[in-house]
């Protein structure tokens, strides 16, 4: 697969992931709070903070290609999980999550390519985190 075309995929999947995490973080999670606290979870507004930074993490390690296997395979997990947990009434939502998903599982296992931080290939102690 041409490096060009991971690097299109790569920010296909991880900018919604920023925009999503940095609109939580700056306060959209006022919408995310009284969903999170019908669930039954504790601590809904610290919940839902914690959701943002994860998404907007998960989304830039995504964009920069590192560390593309641990976000990538986290993100895919993330994703089947909130399909199941929050869409599951909704097909065309639980859809979009399980196709996400697999996007995610995909980069996983092709990694970021060239035209990522590292050129793909970290080296010392980075090396262990991919």
């Amino acid at each position: 697969m041409s490096a060009v075309a991971l690097l299109v995929a790569r920010l296909f999947l991880g900018l919604p992931f920023v925009i999503w995490g940095m609109m939580k973080l700056r306060g959209g999670e006022a919408q995310l709070v009284p969903v999170l606290a019908k669930m039954g979870l504790p601590d809904a507004r610290v919940l839902a903070f914690l959701i943002g930074a994860c998404e907007l993490l998960g989304g830039v390690a995504v964009c920069i290609g590192y560390p593309v296997l641990m976000a990538g395979s986290l993100l895919g997990v993330w994703c089947l999980l909130t399909g199941y947990m929050s869409h599951r009434g909704d097909i065309n939502q639980l859809l979009a999550h399980v196709g996400l998903a697999g996007g995610f599982f995909l980069l996983a296992a092709v990694g970021p390519g060239s035209l990522s931080l590292f050129g793909g290939t970290p080296t010392g102690f980075f090396a262990y985190l991919r």
